[in-house]
Order: C-alpha cells, then sequence, then structure tokens
C-alpha cells in the first residue's frame, strides 16, 4: 500500500465514506508499522463538493475529460496562428464544450446520490475553463485529487482574444460624436453594477476559504478522534488481556498452594512415623 494507492482511492469516495476510509487506512498502515505513511494518510484533505465532483468526472468521464483539453491545447495554439474569425468560432465551441461537461459532471454527481446546484455546477465550469488555459491546471485536473475549484493562475488570458478581421481595403471610421449624457449614465450605472458584482464574488470567496477551513479543522479533528478513540481501545484491550493473565496466575497460584499444603502434611505425618520407631526402638 502506497500513498498515490490510498490517495486515487480517497479522492474517488463518496464525500460521506472519506474519513471513515482514511482512518481505516491509517490503522492498517500503523498495523504495517509504516508509522510515516499513516502520518501521510492522516495528512490528505477532504475536498469540497466541487472538488469532488471534478474528481468524480474525471474518473467517470475519462474519454470526454481528454477531448476538451485537447481542444484546449488546440485553442492555444490557434491564438497564435489563425485569424480572428476562426478564434471566435473555437472560443464559441470551448464554451460549448465547457457547459456541455460540468453538465454531465452534475449528472455524474446525481447517479452517485448527490445533486449538486447551479452555483457547483458554475464552479465546475469554471475550474474546467482554467484548466483548457492552463496546461498545469489541467494536470491537476487530471489527477483526480483536487480538494476544491481552481483558477488560472498564469499571465496569459483566460479565454481567447480575437483580434477583428478587417479587410485591406477598409475605410477608417468616422470620428465618433460625444456620447450622450444618457450613455454617460449607463457606462456610470455598469460599473457600479460590475464593482457590486466584483465585491460579492470576492465576499463569496472569502467565505468559501472560511468554510474550507471550518472543514479542514472538523477533519482534523475527526482524524484525532479517531486516532484517540483507537489508542483507548487498544489499552483497554492491553489491560483485560493483563487482568485474564493476573486471574490465571492466581489460579495457578492457589492450585500450587494446595500442593504446597499436601506435601507439608505428609511430611509431618512421615516424621511422626519417624518418631514413633525411634522410641519404639529405644525401649527394646
Amino acid at each position: 500500500m502506497t500513498l498515490d494507492d490510498v490517495a486515487d482511492e480517497l479522492y474517488g469516495l463518496d464525500p460521506a465514506d472519506f474519513v471513515r476510509v482514511r482512518t481505516e487506512r491509517q490503522k492498517q498502515a500503523r498495523a504495517d508499522g509504516d508509522k510515516a505513511l499513516a502520518k501521510d494518510i492522516g495528512a490528505l484533505r477532504k475536498p469540497t463538493t466541487v472538488g469532488w465532483v471534478l474528481n468524480v468526472l474525471v474518473r467517470d468521464a475519462e474519454d470526454e475529460v481528454g477531448d476538451l483539453f485537447d481542444l484546449g491545447e488546440t485553442l492555444r495554439e490557434a491564438q497564435q496562428h489563425l485569424s480572428g474569425a476562426t478564434l471566435r468560432t473555437l472560443t464559441k465551441q470551448r464554451q460549448r464544450a465547457v457547459r456541455a461537461l460540468a453538465t454531465r459532471a452534475a449528472e455524474i454527481a446525481a447517479d452517485r446520490g448527490h445533486e449538486v446546484g447551479d452555483d457547483v455546477t458554475r464552479e465546475v465550469a469554471s475550474s474546467l475553463g482554467a484548466a483548457l488555459a492552463d496546461p498545469a491546471v489541467a494536470d491537476d485536473v487530471r489527477a483526480g485529487r483536487l480538494l476544491g475549484a481552481v483558477e488560472y493562475s498564469g499571465f496569459g488570458p483566460l479565454g481567447l482574444v480575437a483580434v477583428p478581421d478587417t479587410p485591406e481595403d477598409a475605410t477608417p471610421p468616422e470620428p465618433s460624436s460625444p456620447p450622450e449624457d444618457d450613455d454617460a449614465a449607463q457606462k456610470k450605472q455598469a460599473a457600479k453594477e460590475r464593482k457590486e458584482r466584483e465585491e460579492r464574488e470576492e465576499a463569496r470567496r472569502h467565505a468559501e476559504v472560511e468554510l474550507a477551513d471550518a472543514r479542514t479543522g472538523l477533519d482534523d479533528a475527526e482524524s484525532a478522534l479517531a486516532d484517540a478513540t483507537d489508542r483507548r481501545d487498544d489499552a483497554r484491550a492491553e489491560v483485560e488481556r493483563l487482568r485474564e493473565a493476573l486471574e490465571q496466575a492466581e489460579e495457578e497460584a492457589a492450585a500450587r498452594e494446595h500442593v504446597v499444603d499436601e506435601a507439608t502434611a505428609a511430611r509431618d505425618a512421615a516424621d511422626a512415623r519417624v518418631r514413633n520407631a525411634t522410641t519404639r526402638l529405644d525401649r527394646m
């Protein structure tokens, strides 16, 4: 049993079984005398719902995930070589593929007994989009051991930036007239709404981090409790074994005491016979 074996098993399990099976594997590692492996197994964290959905997706729909990531590689190459029109077509294809696979992931979760909401499906789609943009993220997703949603952290664009195709004989556009007051108001309102959305997203991300930290703390507490329970049970078993050994020793001592008493009585009787015989001999 290796850490990779255990990790592959745990991150494909139903979330409700994660801690129980992790504890069982820790016990097995300790029983095998591998304390380091037991410690490493205990450090494996339970995934969030989004992480679990992504992990089972790569297990149950491996070919579909592979096709999507192949498309991502094609898109990254196309961005540097193809025209704006082709890029826009590929971008639409990417969006459809991501949505379809996110929907498939929700279906897989439902088949495994867990209905997921739109928020989870959106985060799954966002994670798949990040994997399309970054090969390193794609490798993490393929490994099937995610703890939660993943984000694109590179320096390139997450989507495809398409430069509009301009005919060679196109004439320069006419200078635009100054914006109307209504246009300025609409832009101001749009900027306000965008800022509010960003603030809500930031608050949601902070809440998710706090939730993940709380879940990690709960997992650690459950693992510590399971370990303490195992040690307590082992100690109780040892006490019971020693108690039984003591009772057996006491019974053996009592039996030997009876033998000693019988031997003492036999010796005293023999001594009495010797004295009687000596007395009779002296009288002759």
